[in-house]
C-alpha cells in the first residue's frame, strides 16, 4: 500500500516543519522546480526526485547501504504536491531548509516491513536536501539518511 501521509510520531518534528507533509500548504514559487534533481545521500548512494511541469513530485528513487545492506527503491507514478508551511516566517523553532517549499512521501506504514519515509525541500531555483527514514528491512534494520541534490 502507497500513501502520502500526515505528521507521525517517528519523525512528527520534521515532518510538521516540511512541506507536503501538511494538509495546510500553499503553491509552489513562481521559480518552478520542475526536471530532474539527482544527488547522493549521507550513505554516499544516488537519490534521483523527478518533478512534472505541473509542480508535482512524479518519482523517487534511492539507493540504500547499512548495516550491510545495499539496494535502490523506485516510487514511481506519484503526484505529490510542492508547497509551502504555513508557520510563520523568522520562527526561531523552525530551522532552514524545512521553511522552503517541499514534499513528504511514505511507502506503507512505519508497521509494515520495507517501510521509507522520504522528506525533501527545495533551497533554491537549483537545490534540494531531505531525510530519509528505512525502517523494518528485513535483515537490515532500519536507518536514516539526509540526502542533497540538484538540478539537472
Amino acid at each position: 500500500m502507497t500513501k502520502t501521509f500526515g505528521p507521525m510520531v517517528l519523525s512528527g518534528a520534521l515532518c510538521a516543519a516540511l512541506a507536503g507533509c501538511s494538509n495546510d500548504l500553499t503553491g509552489p514559487s513562481d521559480r518552478g522546480y520542475d526536471g530532474q534533481w539527482t544527488g547522493t545521500t549521507s550513505q554516499g548512494v544516488p537519490i534521483t526526485v523527478e518533478v512534472s511541469a505541473a509542480e508535482r513530485v512524479t518519482a523517487i528513487t534511492v539507493g540504500y547501504r547499512f548495516n550491510g545492506c545495499s539496494g535502490s527503491r523506485r516510487f514511481g507514478e506519484l503526484s505529490l504536491a510542492i508547497g509551502t508551511s504555513q508557520l510563520p516566517t523568522g520562527n526561531p523553532q523552525v530551522p532552514s531548509p524545512f521553511s522552503n517549499p517541499g514534499f513528504g512521501y511514505g511507502s506503507g506504514s512505519p508497521e509494515e516491513q520495507d517501510y521509507t519515509q522520504i522528506y525533501g525541500a527545495f533551497t533554491s531555483p537549483d537545490s534540494a536536501t531531505g531525510s530519509i527514514i528505512f525502517a523494518g528491512y528485513p535483515g537490515c534494520g532500519s536507518s536514516t539518511a539526509i540526502w542533497n541534490a540538484s538540478r539537472r
